[in-house]
């Protein structure tokens, strides 16, 4: 088989393999008996029950891939699979009716309405870090290319230009993806001194719109980790609050009035402080809630809380939630509907443990001694071992679930995650979709997946 495409594009040497208008599931592995394909093929008579076709294509690999091909025999996920946990015929089709319900343009979704805001459209997006080829243009409104880096002169480099004009292609799968350049992240140095002068300010804006128009870019987000803050080992002075609100001023003013201009940032008093949230909220399009890591850096039983948790519980590090986050926010003159809720595709104990989504769902699942539990204050997924000791928190397609019910009955804008490599299957990506386009879809899902319903 050739080298295979990103997610999106036509998966190679299959035209006319599947049969017209099924999706199928194509195994990938070497023809030894009793392996994954060959369990999957004797189940043959559910999967055509449930419209989906399994292919077995035959490699010189001991791994394991499953390829998720839509009608038209477009690659839609790939997953990795354990053999020693290999994944359900259940699970396989709950993945595929998921993302065969999101196979449709994106003008005719009819998201649900609230009546207190009924004219919000909201959007769903991810932060790309790395390789960009599991991105699937169908699940987004947007993606953010992470990072652009400012250097010492004050221009701006890229981890890899390779990259960022893949992400920048998805737009020939989806013209109404929306792409855009993310600046800076954790420990990234250089945003004081761009904002500290109207020439630094313009100069640095300049080199920003350098860098839309030769990739024909959407716009920008600024990742400022944090303003006045020196926490991430980079500069600060006094004066970043207001230079914050000025160098978005000149963005605004260099960009152009219809350019994407977002904002990543937190919640908290200390940040609401050192950030004029009212003067800049009138700028910008959004403002990305990084609301995960709730619990970075903590040690010992502060690190067993929350990372991520929608409400506070018992559970919750110092009284840190998503909901009182954007109450600041939103108190503090930023709109509802400029406010995007993050999820993270990954987990953590603190500054111990860091897991992907993927890593999560292979080993520690209700697998290898380890539990799934459920606070239902927070609305947050928690594991521990066989001992019921906290192991790590993370967010899944339940919690997404109920986060999506949260930014429909706040007028938020939307949902993202950071970010997509950790979730590579799309599963995440998925539910995210379906929490703000349609929930009662990812309520039949959940209810399938956990109930057997």
């Amino acid at each position: 088989m050739s080298r295979l495409p990103q997610i999106g594009s036509v998966f190679p040497n299959f035209h006319g393999t599947s049969s017209t208008g099924k999706w199928s599931i194509v195994c990938v592995s070497s023809n030894t008996n009793n392996d994954t394909c060959s369990n999957l093929l004797g189940h043959n008579d559910y999967f055509n029950k449930n419209d989906i076709e399994i292919v077995h294509f035959p490699a010189r690999t001991s791994d394991t891939t499953l390829y998720i091909i839509d009608s038209n025999y477009i690659l839609r996920a790939a997953l990795h699979n354990d053999e020693s946990s290999p994944l359900t015929v259940t699970h396989l089709v709950n993945i595929v009716d998921s993302l065969r319900s999101q196979h449709k343009p994106q003008s005719i979704r009819q998201q649900p309405v609230n009546p207190a805001c009924p004219d919000i459209e909201r959007i769903v997006g991810q932060y790309v870090l790395g390789n960009p080829s599991n991105v699937d243009p169908y699940l987004l409104d947007f993606v953010v290319y992470a990072f652009a880096l400012i250097q010492p002169n004050l221009t701006l480099d890229v981890y890899s230009r390779r990259y960022l004009q893949q992400l920048a292609d998805l737009r020939l799968i989806d013209p109404e993806l929306q792409v855009i350049l993310g600046i800076g992240g954790w420990g990234n140095d250089g945003f004081s001194d761009a904002a500290l002068t109207p020439q630094s300010r313009y100069n640095f804006a300049r080199e920003v719109k350098k860098w839309v128009d030769e990739y024909k870019l959407d716009g920008v987000d600024i990742d400022w980790e944090y303003p006045g803050s020196s926490a991430g080992g980079i500069k600060s002075r006094p004066q970043d609050r207001e230079n914050f609100t000025l160098l978005l001023q000149a963005l605004r003013d260099v960009l152009g009035p219809n350019a994407w201009i977002s904002v990543a940032g937190i919640g908290d008093a200390t940040y609401i402080k050192n950030v004029d949230i009212a003067g800049i909220a009138p700028i910008i399009n959004y403002f990305n809630l990084m609301s995960y890591d709730y619990t970075a850096g903590a040690t010992g039983a502060a690190g067993a809380k929350h990372q991520s948790n929608l409400f506070p519980s018992d559970m919750a590090f110092n009284n840190i939630s998503t909901d009182l986050y954007i109450q600041n926010l939103i108190a503090a003159g930023m709109p509802s509907e400029k406010i995007l809720l993050g999820v993270a595709s990954y987990g953590r104990n603190g500054a111990t443990i860091t897991k992907t989504y993927d890593q999560i769902r292979q080993s520690y699942i209700n697998k290898n001694g380890y539990t799934v539990r459920w606070d239902n204050v927070a609305k947050a997924p928690y594991i521990v071992d066989r001992n019921g000791n906290f192991v790590l928190s993370f967010d899944n397609n339940i919690s997404i679930y109920f986060k999506g019910q949260y930014v429909i009955d706040n007028c938020l804008g939307g949902i993202f995650s950071w970010q997509a490599n950790m979730d590579k299957a799309n599963i995440l990506a998925n539910a995210m979709n379906l929490s703000i386009n349609d929930p009662a879809e990812l309520e039949d899902i959940l209810k399938k997946e956990y109930l057997g319903e």
